[in-house]
């Protein structure tokens, strides 16, 4: 039976942890937590625990109470919802943006204050929860005015439109709340929103036949994948938007463009970055990565191939094709059929490329 110790040797020791926050989640008895948890670490030495400083990491912890290594109980939860494992089941990357029924430019109808790439994900989020068709949606709520992420259980459409416009630039352990919306509020009908590694890790648990991990996949009814290049650590782009006299709360918006990291201002203005010189604050586990669309999601949308105020989305199965065409149908969203995927496809070979160096 598979343990922490297996998950840390093949993915933590290698440091290519995606910061997802599956194992977290999945593990049933809180051994597993990232360091921004616990600010400080204990060290036994037989006769006392010493408060000792925090390392640097950016993979989860284990509390040391793991009941495989401990009592031989089976498990193995964690493992098994790892995407970045030796035994991963996530399919591979060979075939650029993966499969798709339909490829739309998309945009909301509905108001939504401080909407991003026209704010499709919301509105197709907000019918979602109005006609009853999800009772939980995992997203990511960012603070407007440091800019400070953090993962989100948003239960109504009220709250939904209250996480709008979130950044999905910085890493955050998004599904650091599936244990709170399945164990605790027994939500049944769950989206998630995410970057491809999210993704990949629900495409994990989904497919997995671990006992344990069956109450999350029963639960989880959408999966929306974000197109991502990378994610940055928030610390570390703190210090870079300081050096250049960039206030957070002055931040609209974060893009690839063209190779470089383009900062857009609330005042209009632009600062761009070439990406070598903010590689640095990328994290490591995001440089592991070739999938830039989300090929395991049920929907994908970004902000590529389509003009300002537009959403690329790339409807993959039937199942994001009637979400979507119930947004549509009900009014929430808007689309057609005109997307610039030359421009996609062009940073799907950028990011396979990264990945294979």
């Amino acid at each position: 039976m598979k343990s922490y110790l297996n998950l840390k040797e093949e993915v933590w020791d290698k440091n290519i942890c995606s910061g997802c926050g599956a194992c977290v989640a999945v593990c049933p008895v809180d051994n597993i937590y990232f360091k921004e948890d616990s600010p400080v670490k204990f060290v036994c030495d037989e006769c006392a625990c010493i408060i000792a400083p925090v390392e640097e990491i950016e993979h989860p912890v284990s509390a040391e109470f793991c009941k495989v290594t401990l009592y031989d109980v089976p498990c193995g939860a964690c493992y098994d919802a790892c995407p970045r494992t030796e035994k991963t089941i996530v399919p591979p990357i060979e075939k650029g943006i993966g499969r798709t029924l339909k490829i739309l430019k998309a945009k909301s109808k509905i108001e939504i204050k401080n909407s991003q790439s026209g704010g499709v994900v919301t509105a197709i989020l907000a019918n979602a929860f109005d006609e009853d068709l999800i009772d939980g949606a995992i997203v990511m709520m960012e603070d407007k005015w440091t800019m400070e992420p953090k993962s989100y259980l948003a239960t109504s459409k009220e709250e939904v439109l209250k996480s709008s416009g979130s950044r999905y630039n910085w890493n955050v352990p998004i599904l650091k709340v599936l244990k709170e919306a399945v164990m605790v509020k027994k939500l049944k009908r769950i989206a998630v929103v995410g970057t491809p590694c999210v993704m990949n890790a629900v495409y994990q648990i989904m497919a997995s036949d671990n006992d344990l991990l069956k109450p999350f996949k029963d639960a989880i009814r959408l999966k929306i994948g974000l197109f991502c290049f990378e994610t940055y650590d928030y610390d570390k782009m703190m210090t870079i938007l300081e050096e250049n006299n960039i206030n957070p709360w002055e931040v609209q918006k974060m893009d690839i463009e063209k190779g470089k990291l383009v900062i857009k201002l609330m005042n209009g203005d632009s600062v761009e970055f070439k990406l070598k010189d903010v590689e640095h604050a990328i994290r490591d586990g995001c440089k592991v990565c070739g999938d830039f669309t989300g090929i395991t999601s049920d929907i994908s949308v970004g902000n590529v191939g389509t003009p300002e105020g537009y959403s690329t989305v790339l409807v993959r199965n039937k199942w994001g094709k009637g979400f979507i065409d119930r947004a549509h149908d009900n009014g929430y969203i808007e689309f057609e059929e005109d997307v610039n995927m030359d421009a996609v496809k062009k940073l799907v070979e950028l990011k396979k490329k990264r990945k294979n160096k």
